[in-house]
């Protein structure tokens, strides 16, 4: 989360500690802020945005200060084309950071669009079209390889297809992903009714 020009700019500077994700599965990176420095620090940003968006199917940036989001999400592609301090939104970003006293550290979150893919596969599965719905709920998957929540759905849309072995799989994945939260809870309740199903033999006329 390049060209230097001889404007004073922000400096923003990645901490050494871990990048974690939260319950979205938005990756938080945090960055101390030096209000003396800008474009540099925005260039040094926006290189290390691309670099940790390349490993995951993000689309958007989110800028927050003590929990608080600041700017209203920014495509991904607008935070890596960033040229200069003109750009919109690092001149919004510049206005924000003077109002801080000294040094802090701003939280920029990538967030991707997989609760949208989901949905969207949800409105299939709904209509019967278990293709397109299996479809959308691995491109969730692909944004976001551990949302138990795309794997949940993945096991009923296995299970509705008569896929009892790959209905199972994605169940356990979404149990184990979510083992005390209601999409575990769900997973776990649709995996006991795949165990308790028995295939008997046709009975003769």
């Amino acid at each position: 989360m390049a060209t230097k020009k001889k404007v004073p700019v922000h400096r923003f500077e990645k901490k050494k500690a871990a990048e974690p994700k939260n319950a979205a599965g938005a990756r938080t990176l945090p960055f101390e802020v030096d209000p003396k420095k800008l474009e540099e620090s925005l260039n040094k940003l926006k290189d290390q945005v691309v670099k940790l968006a390349k490993k995951g199917r993000y689309t958007k940036v989110r800028f927050k200060f003590r929990g608080k989001q600041l700017l209203p999400d920014l495509p991904l592609a607008a935070v890596a084309a960033f040229e200069g301090v003109t750009f919109y939104w690092a001149g919004l970003l510049r206005l924000l950071v003077f109002n801080l006293a000294g040094r802090t550290v701003l939280e920029v979150e990538l967030v991707n669009d997989s609760e949208k893919k989901i949905q969207k596969g949800k409105e299939a599965l709904l209509s019967g079209e278990l293709d397109a719905a299996l479809a959308a709920f691995q491109e969730a998957l692909d944004m976001d390889p551990d949302n138990a929540h795309a794997h949940l759905n993945i096991g009923v849309a296995q299970k509705l297809k008569g896929n009892r072995e790959a209905a199972t799989v994605s169940l356990e994945k979404a149990k184990s992903l979510d083992p005390k939260g209601p999409t575990g809870a769900e997973a776990e309740r649709l995996l006991t009714g795949l165990k308790g199903t028995i295939t008997k033999p046709a009975e003769a006329p």
